[in-house]
């Protein structure tokens, strides 16, 4: 039985839950800075000759819950009032008046397939090249090893996940799709910002193309004298994927990029995370491994006994010189006040971030690092994003990926996985 349950119910049926909480104070739910967080009754869980058990803790946001509806019972709605007395949230008010639907019927519609595609007719190019990432419905690829999973829109989007956990954070949008993983580049000399594919800047780019082929997906795009060609696989040994971006600098001088990684950590089933996504990110702790070039997220444990994933972000330069490499876990330093992914504050600002870790409010992975490049020079960055099942398990991961020859290995297993897996349940490619 939880208090703070029955000081809400104080705005709906005052005389009953006031009844209600004078009850549990005569049970000793009450303490010094308020009721405690509940009064277990479950019988398994009492001492002999007790009839419940008294949880002593204390959640600030109950606390802070149960003193907005005491102010809404002895203050007339003052609080609502304030907040209805805003334009902008006066006119979402009506939501708030809905009735939950009695019962409901699952309807999945497939929409028709849209874009440059390869029909059936043609199992020796099962090749999809989408030049633009504004198709009527967004258009995916899937790749997965068995149990690591990720799925990639024509747009950028996307989520990852391991077994049954959501690694990163997604809510189905067709309309935005503005969730994913993420890789920002700012040209410092000009200050232009823009991504490696379409998403999350939304900057439209000279060419683009979406290209998903069996095993793979690949973005190109070209922004003023920069050529950016992305490759994301998932790699059939280990529970990784790895994002390879290659920039090229195509100016007649010496350029200097910053490139920044990011996404937002769950590490916990996606119900969990949709429904309460701010109690879920209060249990997430981050870790950052300088010397590894490497951040580590995980979850803190229920119980002694339980067994908690730990996820992995590295960032490993080949084929130019990077700079000291910085790092954020926290996503209200990163985005800053009353922004988005699309012109975060560390976006603006340039320079190192601000290497926050630890129980973050708001938990992310962004990793950056400046890169010089000569005319005509390329430089590839291998960003990987991966699960272990211990802390040393993740480290062995993020040791083994910093060695290119090994990266490569799984862009190559990548493919022959796909073509045996196919294989396996007797299918073309066209049909995949």
């Amino acid at each position: 039985v939880a208090p703070y349950a029955s000081v809400l119910a104080l705005m709906g049926a005052p005389e009953a839950a006031g009844l209600n909480l004078q009850q549990l104070a005569a049970a000793g739910a009450e303490g010094q800075f308020g009721f405690h967080e509940a009064v277990d009754y479950t019988p398994a869980r009492q001492r002999r000759g007790e009839s419940h058990a008294l949880v002593r803790a204390y959640m600030a946001h109950h606390q802070g819950m149960s003193l907005l509806a005491l102010a809404s019972v002895l203050l007339d709605g003052r609080m609502q009032g304030r907040f209805e007395s805003d334009p902008l949230l006066r006119a979402t008010v009506p939501l708030l008046q809905e009735r939950i639907p009695r019962a409901s019927a699952f309807y999945a519609y497939t929409p028709e397939p849209t874009g440059v595609r390869a029909g059936g007719d043609a199992p020796d190019m099962p090749i999809r090249v989408l030049k633009s990432p504004d198709t009527p419905n967004p258009e995916v690829q899937l790749l997965s090893n068995g149990r690591y999973h990720v799925m990639v829109t024509n747009a950028g989007g996307g989520y990852s996940r391991w077994n049954d956990l959501a690694v990163t954070r997604w809510r189905e949008d067709s309309t935005r799709d503005p969730w994913g993983t993420f890789c920002y580049l700012r040209d410092v000399e000009s200050g232009a910002v823009w991504s490696t594919a379409y998403q999350p800047t939304a900057r439209r780019a000279e060419n683009y193309e979406a290209i998903f082929s069996e095993g793979r997906a690949e973005f190109r795009r070209r922004d003023g004298d920069f050529d950016t060609h992305t490759e994301i696989v998932v790699s059939p040994e280990d529970d990784i994927e790895l994002r390879r971006v290659r920039i090229t600098n195509r100016s007649r001088g010496r350029r200097t990029v910053e490139v920044t990684s990011y996404t937002e950590v769950v590490l916990a089933v996606p119900d969990a995370d949709a429904l309460h996504p701010a109690f879920s990110n209060l249990f997430v702790q981050t870790e950052i491994v300088a010397a590894r070039h490497a951040i580590l997220c995980t979850r803190r444990p229920r119980s002694s006994d339980e067994a908690v994933p730990w996820m992995l972000h590295l960032m490993a330069v080949h084929d130019a010189h990077v700079g000291e490499l910085s790092y954020e876990t926290d996503r209200a330093h990163f985005i800053g006040r009353s922004r988005t992914v699309v012109a975060p504050r560390a976006l603006q600002d340039g320079g190192a971030l601000s290497g926050s870790q630890g129980s973050v409010l708001d938990p992310v992975v962004a990793i950056r690092g400046r890169i010089v490049l000569e005319p005509g020079q390329s430089a590839s960055i291998d960003l990987v994003y991966g699960v272990g099942e211990s802390r040393q398990a993740a480290l062995g991961l993020i040791d083994k990926y910093q060695d290119r020859r090994l990266a490569d290995r799984a862009f190559e297993l990548a493919w022959t996985h796909a073509q045996v897996v196919l294989r396996q349940i007797d299918a073309s490619e066209a049909d995949a």
